[in-house]
C-alpha cells in the first residue's frame, strides 16, 4: 500500500493528477483524474509485477473473448462483473502482451485525451509485429497501414487508433505502452531525475512531436511521454 501511495504522489507531481480512491470491494484501487475526468486506473496486480494494461472497448464480451481465443489469445482473468461499472477481461495476445476488454455499464473509460497530462497514444511494443497486427486486426476489426518502416498503425477509414512498433529499450517485454502528453519534455525529465527515476530515451522525434522514455522511481516501470503539439489533439495520429 505504501508503494502505491508513493507512486500516486510521483504521478501527481509529474502530471498534476488528483486521485479518487475506489470502492473498498475493489481492493487497493484508485483512479487518476484530471480536472475531475478519469485518465488512468491504478491497482495491485495479483502477480505483484508492474503492468500497463490497455483496454479495448467492446459491446459484447463473450463474442470478443471467442475471437481472441480463436486468434491465439489467452484469458488471464475474467470476464468479471465489476460492481455496476462494467465487465472486465484480462488477456495475453500471441506475443505475450497483456491487454484488456472492457464492456462498459456506468463507467465508459477515459474522460480526457489528446491534451497535456492526459493519454495521447497507445503503442504495442514487441519484436513480432506481424503476429501482433494479425491478432489485433482480427480482434478489433481495424486495418493496418505502415507509414514508416517497422511501424504499423491500427486504423479504420483513415482514422488512426494505435501503433505496433519495435522495442526502444532492449529488455522490454512485449506490452502495451500508453503514451501520456506533457507540456514540456524538459520539465518531465527533471521531475523524473529529481525523484530518482532513470531517463532511458532523452528525446526522440515522432511524427508531429517528440517523446521521452523513463523508468519510474517507485516500481521501475517503463513509461513514455509525448510533447504537446501537432500529435496531441490534431491529425490522424491522435484519434481514438
Amino acid at each position: 500500500m505504501a508503494e502505491q501511495v508513493a507512486l500516486r504522489n510521483f504521478l501527481s507531481e509529474l502530471y498534476g493528477w488528483d486521485w479518487v480512491i475506489g470502492d473498498e470491494r475493489l481492493g487497493p484501487y484508485a483512479v487518476a483524474t484530471l480536472e475531475g475526468a478519469p485518465v488512468m486506473g491504478l491497482t495491485v496486480a495479483p502477480d505483484d509485477v508492474t503492468h500497463h494494461v490497455t483496454f479495448f472497448a467492446t459491446n459484447d464480451t463473450a463474442a470478443s473473448v471467442e475471437r481472441a481465443r480463436a486468434l491465439g489469445g489467452l484469458i488471464v482473468r475474467g470476464p468479471d462483473h465489476v460492481l455496476d461499472l462494467g465487465w472486465s477481461t484480462i488477456l495475453t495476445d500471441p506475443t505475450g502482451a497483456l491487454h484488456g476488454l472492457w464492456e462498459p455499464e456506468s463507467f465508459s473509460g477515459f474522460g480526457r485525451m489528446y491534451e497535456a497530462n492526459a493519454p495521447g497514444w497507445f503503442d504495442h511494443v514487441s519484436t513480432d509485429g506481424d503476429r501482433a497486427a494479425h491478432y489485433y486486426c482480427g480482434l478489433s476489426g481495424h486495418a493496418i497501414i505502415e507509414p514508416e518502416p517497422r511501424m504499423r498503425i491500427l486504423h479504420h477509414d483513415g482514422v488512426w487508433f494505435a501503433s505496433i512498433t519495435q522495442p526502444q529499450v532492449v529488455e522490454e517485454r512485449p506490452r502495451w505502452n500508453p503514451v501520456y502528453v506533457v507540456d514540456e519534455l524538459d520539465r518531465t525529465r527533471r521531475v523524473v531525475r529529481h525523484h530518482g527515476g532513470q531517463v532511458l530515451v532523452e528525446e526522440m522525434p515522432v511524427p508531429g512531436s517528440a517523446i521521452s522514455v523513463f523508468r519510474d522511481p517507485v516500481v521501475g516501470s517503463v513509461m513514455t511521454v509525448m510533447a504537446a503539439g501537432a500529435a496531441a489533439g490534431s491529425g490522424p495520429g491522435v484519434r481514438d
